[in-house]
């Protein structure tokens, strides 16, 4: 039989190429070593098969028992290959008695095979017992070939092949049963299996070029509407036209064969596709997303997750705020065990809500102009761990912040987007995913990012809303104030007037005079400030003349703060009066909240036009709730009647107002950190006045 295959062409061993090209992507895309060996082997039999296929059935050649053999290891081939898959998906391993079993057979009929290569051709078994034995090889195979479809966590590459297998499978069974139930010498069909053959092998290896395999993945076979509808079959069936027209003048015009011309372009076609998907990843990747979208079922039911979103949404608790709940409802809907929300302040995006999620002792903020933010505010672009880096994530992961990079369970960074822009991002961290993101994962992440945006900025409006409210009711107790001030004034001024009466006890009527002017005093500066401009008047002032004043003002008051100052000054554009004292009573409530043997460190420094102060105590701490909810909240005050609550407000508002930040962390029995972010540029002088 060796010298069958002396006398063969080139144009013969063309025939082949498909199935060489399937063997060599086996080799080099499949990493998992038994399907490899499966997939590679079955190309080899399929190489030889296709090269020994005779037009005639019952020819010498194709009666032969060395022909029957290679039949019969091209259906074992098939049987290898499913089983190995069937057993990836399940995540299982063949016993070892079936095993064991498989491999002896399927070696023993190749090394037979071989060596009847170079003995005559022989005819011991009658073709026709030979073909019932095909039959029930490819029923072995369909079988194996309907659970690897039937089984629901089966990849698409495996569904895939499934669908191949039953199709070639179906057709030779189809071809046997012909030749045994009919006589006729019309051999269309048995000669049309090594078209079969080829475009067998061809579907074989675009799809282990377009799909990488994975063990378990939700694949539903399904035609989307758009595929049916007046997508592209006008565009192909006019493209068809005329390439058959071209071709049709170059065969008339060379009087070539038709078939010869088929199968020529078919080869040439096939090839030229394999080595460009191979090639060419960007395309790959178009090809494999336009085929998950048109021929298989959504990863996700966007109508369930929508309703499951909104449902989380919408529920509501009095231990937690609008950004808890935003963060719960992400990680719940992505079944994430730990996360985060940041969003966008002045100057940095900082944590607002957190879960789970170890953050390091440095600030973990994002600056608003890093390229890391840039990305998510100008594309949109959802970052994942390095870990699970896909094609176009190399590049950009090189600006991930150091906090989720170093994160062993960090999964993918979200950008919040609603129509202000984008307002933050989510965090999300999960241990079991260890897999690039798919095209399905992104456009549900986008969305779900999409909708939390909306929901916080929904949340902050109403917020606000209710701030308005709390202020329209200050304001006109305020001017009832006013009024009942003005009374009080214009009676002790009545009383100052009428002093001189009462000389005959000239201490005590001097001493009720002093305290009576002091008081005056006192109210006809309330009414300045309340009456006048709320901002005050700006003016060039250096931070560490008034840090110094601070700390002299409280020096009757212990703990005694600890100052270092990394800076000879610090100069910004401020109202003197009100900075004098949001800095005093910073001082002042870390001396209220820490016993007289704790410690309050003070520490100012400066650095590219930047300025940083924090104020650290050793006192009682605050839990991330009452930072959240009550910290800055206006008239919520926790010292009873002594205050009204609006200092930590008024501080953190004075210190937007010259474009600053503040940030707070503490922990409860431990100690408070405030740290008060101010940019040091003269420049800004006019537009600070044009905003206060």
């Amino acid at each position: 039989m060796i010298d069958y295959y002396l006398t063969l062409s080139i144009f013969d061993y063309l025939v082949v190429c498909v199935e060489i090209a399937l063997f060599l992507t086996a080799l080099i895309k499949i990493e998992n070593l038994k399907i490899k060996c499966s997939f590679a082997l079955f190309a080899c039999f399929a190489t030889i098969w296709h090269l020994t296929l005779n037009e005639n059935p019952f020819s010498l050649l194709a009666s032969s028992d060395q022909f029957q053999l290679l039949e019969t290891l091209r259906y074992m081939g098939w049987f290898f290959v499913l089983i190995s898959l069937l057993m990836y998906s399940q995540e299982k391993r063949l016993p070892n008695n079936y095993a064991i079993s498989m491999y002896v057979i399927i070696a023993s009929t190749a090394a037979y095979f071989a060596y009847q290569l170079t003995a005559p051709l022989t005819y011991i078994f009658h073709p026709k017992s030979w073909i019932y034995v095909k039959i029930i090889l490819c029923l072995a195979a369909i079988v194996t070939a309907e659970q690897l479809l039937r089984y629901s966590h089966s990849s698409r590459v495996s569904r895939l092949v499934a669908l191949v297998a039953i199709t070639q499978l179906s057709y030779d069974m189809l071809v046997f049963s012909n030749l045994l139930l009919f006589t006729s010498e019309n051999y269309n069909l048995w000669h049309a299996r090594g078209v079969i053959s080829t475009a067998t092998s061809f579907i074989l290896a675009l799809s282990l070029i377009i799909y990488p395999f994975q063990q378990r993945q939700d694949s539903h076979f399904q035609l989307s509407r758009s595929i049916i509808i007046f997508n592209t079959s006008f565009i192909l069936a006019g493209i068809f036209l005329i390439c058959m027209a071209i071709l049709g003048l170059v065969v008339n015009l060379f009087d070539i064969a038709w078939t010869e011309v088929s199968q020529i372009l078919l080869y040439v076609m096939s090839l030229f596709a394999i080595a460009a998907l191979s090639c060419l990843e960007k395309f790959r990747l178009t090809v494999a997303v336009w085929i998950n979208k048109n021929f298989f079922a959504n990863k996700y039911d966007y109508q369930q997750q929508w309703i499951k979103l909104d449902a989380l949404l919408a529920q509501k608790s009095d231990d937690h705020n609008g950004y808890e709940i935003a963060l719960s409802a992400i990680t719940t809907l992505f079944n994430c065990n730990s996360g985060g929300i940041w969003l966008k302040g002045l100057q940095f995006y900082s944590p607002v809500a957190l879960k789970k999620l170890d953050l390091p002792e440095s600030r973990a903020i994002e600056a608003n102009d890093s390229p890391f933010i840039q990305l998510l505010e100008n594309e949109e672009w959802i970052f994942q761990a390095p870990q699970n880096n896909g094609l176009y994530d190399k590049e950009k992961n090189q600006y991930l912040p150091k906090w989720f990079a170093n994160n062993k369970e960090a999964w993918t960074i979200v950008p919040l987007k609603s129509v202000q822009g984008n307002i933050g991002f989510a965090v999300l961290c999960q241990r079991s995913i260890n897999t690039p993101l798919t095209w399905e994962d992104l456009d549900i992440l986008k969305l779900t990012g999409r909708q939390i945006g909306s929901y916080i900025n929904s949340y902050q409006a109403s917020e606000k809303l209710i701030q308005n409210q709390q202020f329209d009711l200050f304001n006109k107790i305020t001017a009832f104030a006013v009024h009942d001030i003005k009374n009080l004034i214009a009676q002790q001024s009545l009383m100052v007037n009428n002093a001189d009466k009462f000389k005959h006890h000239p201490d005590f009527v001097d001493d009720i005079i002093l305290t009576i002017r002091n008081s005056v005093e006192k109210m006809d500066q309330l009414l300045v400030k309340l009456q006048g401009n709320p901002h005050g008047s700006l003016e060039l002032v250096n931070v560490t003349v008034l840090l110094e004043n601070a700390v002299e003002m409280n020096a009757s008051a212990l703990p005694l703060p600890t100052v270092s100052i990394h800076c000879d000054d610090a100069f910004i554009m401020a109202d003197k009066d009100k900075l004098q004292m949001a800095l005093y009573h910073l001082i002042k409530n870390a001396q209220d909240a820490t016993d007289n043997e704790g410690e309050i460190t003070v520490k100012l420094t400066t650095e590219n036009k930047k300025m940083w102060l924090e104020v650290k105590d050793t006192g009682s701490g605050m839990d991330d709730k009452f930072i959240k909810e009550q910290l800055f909240k206006p008239f919520s005050s926790t010292k009873e009647n002594k205050g009204m609550g609006i200092g930590a407000y008024q501080i953190r508002e004075l210190i937007h107002s010259l474009q600053g930040e503040v940030f707070v962390e503490s922990t409860v029995g431990e100690g408070t950190t405030f740290s008060i972010y101010l940019p040091l540029n003269s420049t800004n002088k006019e537009q600070i006045k044009i905003q206060s």
